[in-house]
């Protein structure tokens, strides 16, 4: 029965999370309280990954004297064996242009630095951020930047990722398009649209062509309207469920007959100049997959007029994972 105890408890001990302590930050060229600040809310987000027992900030003082600031890995390691923890964090602010630049090191109290990785922000707000990232890259031992959601970019890498980070697609999709006292007097047309597809955190763009086409035939009557755009759309956030916003320009053709005859006689038709002002709201703006409400207003610009309506569709994206590469799309309009 004692060898029985003794086996659940070292089972215990086993699956116990390692104790880690985490020291005072260094602050190069920022105010104390920041740093002081940014060293509490270090320890909450380690704590908050599972991976470790952290120590209080009592223990520390206990151990230091008062929740100083370390620097030196083996002081580190001297007061991480105090305290009865196997792992030691030591982390810094530093103050550098415009930017503020994290860095921390994870310290085995028996063998020295594990696992080491800096993060920057151009932005006093991010630093919550920054230190939540950092704080899951010491608990995975993966490099922040690899390890990334993109509701976690921050402005600096944002800034960045429009000209390193942005994905290819496709856009296929049916929908509807009902002109408004135009392409005379025709009902809700069907559509069919396809669009090359640009995509970075901040914003997407797209080259769109579309076919609205009346095929009910309904007392030989007809229209047609088939708008080519490039049009840039702003996402309002970077969170999951974002707005979006923009427009586009482009050229288009149109064409349109109803006499109840059968011969034509009053067909119409001809080239355009198209603006299309739209907007919408994206679902899973993070994932690989999103879901968007689109709704645009067309303009066409034309020999005989302007001919104009809403479009809307529901849109389902998909692009490949962080490894880059394009992906598709496709779209169902209502």
């Amino acid at each position: 029965m004692t060898a029985v105890i003794s086996f659940v408890a070292l089972l215990g001990l086993m699956a116990a999370e390692p104790k880690v302590a985490v020291f005072g930050f260094q602050g190069i060229g920022v105010d104390s309280i920041t740093a002081v600040v940014a060293t509490s809310v270090f320890r909450s987000e380690i704590a908050a990954t599972g991976k470790f027992a952290v120590a209080s900030t009592d223990e520390v003082i206990q151990a230091l004297g008062a929740d100083r600031v370390v620097t030196m890995v083996s002081e580190a390691q001297d007061a991480a064996r105090t305290m009865g923890a196997v792992k030691a964090v030591i982390g810094s602010l530093s103050r550098l242009g415009t930017q503020t630049i994290g860095k921390v090191q994870l310290i085995d109290a028996a063998s020295g630095v594990e696992f080491e990785d800096q993060l920057a922000t151009t932005s006093q707000e991010e630093l919550d951020i920054v230190l939540r990232r950092l704080a899951r890259a010491v608990a995975t031992k993966e490099k922040a930047a690899a390890n990334v959601e993109l509701g976690e970019v921050t402005e600096k890498e944002g800034k960045e990722a429009t000209r390193r980070q942005a994905f290819f697609g496709g856009v296929v999709g049916f929908g509807s398009f009902i002109p408004i006292a135009s392409l005379g007097g025709s009902d809700m047309l069907m559509t069919y649209a396809g669009a090359a597809l640009y995509e970075t955190p901040d914003f997407f763009a797209e080259l769109r062509y579309s076919a609205s086409v009346d095929m009910s035939n309904d007392n030989y009557s007809g229209a047609s309207f088939m708008p080519i755009t490039i049009g840039v759309f702003k996402t309002a956030s970077r969170a999951d469920f974002t707005p979006y916003y923009g427009g586009a320009l482009g050229i288009g053709m149109y064409s349109y007959y109803k006499n109840g005859t059968g011969n034509y006689g009053d067909y119409k038709s001809g080239p355009g100049f198209v603006i299309s002002p739209g907007a919408g709201y994206m679902l899973f703006h993070t994932y690989d997959f999103h879901v968007m409400a689109d709704l645009r207003y067309y303009l066409l610009f034309g020999g005989d007029g302007v001919h104009h309506g809403p479009a809307l569709s529901i849109n389902l994206a998909y692009r490949r994972g962080k490894s880059g590469g394009g992906g598709c799309c496709c779209g169902l309009g209502l």
